[in-house]
This record gives C-alpha cells, sequence and structure tokens, in this order.
C-alpha cells in the first residue's frame, strides 16, 4: 500500500436514513453495484438492487460505498459479495475495506471460498481484485450488457482452509 491514509470502517443494514447518500452514489457513471449502467436508472430501479443483504460501507462515517454477502449455491460455507465503493476512494481503499469484511464476515461464520465477480468493462473494479491478490477464475462470457455491448464476469476469489 502506498502512503494514503487508510480510514476507519464501518457498515449497517442499508435503511431509508441512507437513501439519499446511497442514491449520490449511483449518479457516478461507474457505480457498478448490480448494474453496468447506474446513472441511467430511476430511483425506483435503484432502489430495487438494495435487498435485506445490502449495507452501507462507511469511512470515518462518511458513507463510501455498498457491499452485500449472500451464500452461494446452498453451500453453507462458500459465499459471494457484491463490493463497490464512489469512484474517489483509492484503491487502497478497497484493499484495506475488502480485507476488514473478509475479516468480519469470517469471525460471524465459517468462510472456505468468498467470490466476487466484476464486469469486463469495470476496469476499477478488475484493478481492485487483481491488486488483492485475489484467484482469477475465469470469466463467463456475454452476460451482462454495457451501453449497448455484450460483456462477461470476471470471477476471482479468495479461498481458506476449512475449520476441522
Amino acid at each position: 500500500m502506498t502512503t494514503t491514509e487508510l480510514p476507519r470502517w464501518s457498515s449497517r443494514p442499508y435503511a431509508d436514513a441512507d437513501r439519499d447518500a446511497v442514491l449520490a452514489l449511483f449518479t457516478e457513471p461507474d457505480f457498478f453495484f448490480r448494474t453496468g449502467d447506474p446513472d441511467t436508472r430511476p430511483e425506483w430501479e435503484i432502489l430495487s438492487l438494495l435487498d435485506e443483504d445490502t449495507h452501507v460501507l462507511l469511512a470515518n462515517g462518511e458513507v463510501v460505498g455498498l457491499y452485500a454477502v449472500e451464500s452461494e449455491a446452498n453451500n453453507a460455507c462458500h459465499y459471494s459479495m457484491q463490493l463497490r465503493l464512489r469512484a474517489s476512494a483509492p484503491l487502497e481503499w478497497w484493499q484495506s475495506a475488502f480485507a476488514e469484511l473478509s475479516r468480519a464476515n469470517r469471525w460471524r461464520r465459517e468462510v472456505v471460498r468468498l467470490a466476487l465477480r466484476f464486469d469486463e468493462f469495470d476496469s476499477r473494479g478488475l484493478a481492485f481484485a487483481r491488486t488483492a491478490g485475489l484467484r482469477e477464475e475465469g470469466t463467463l462470457g456475454a452476460v451482462s450488457v454495457h451501453e449497448g455491448q455484450r460483456y462477461g464476469y470476471v470471477s476471482f476469489a479468495q479461498i481458506w482452509e476449512p475449520i476441522s
């Protein structure tokens, strides 16, 4: 990491009180949280992307992103994470937030595999995943549409030894 000062991370489940701050995140053209075209979505559609798994990510008490962790394929120890930080967040913040979120999730439950997927057009997400030491597992082609073109999801994962 560079000399960028890292924030104190915290999070909370999304609530109506976060509505304005969260809607502001989606005005950024590359805030790809569950959508490939965030700044073109109407408010009702953005709000439909936020479910009971959605958490607001705060840096020093300020809303800077969203994340969600979900069980994957009914496997008790395999999870997937959606993670997005605002455009002004440096790469070091992404890495730091992911490390804290991984640690917190592993504290709550056994995690053997944590998967993240980023669209092929998502340069910030891909840069984070490739510099965070995640294992790149391949690309599932032509599953998303962005600006009228089809792209694939690039899959990454972090894997831990099962607890015996």
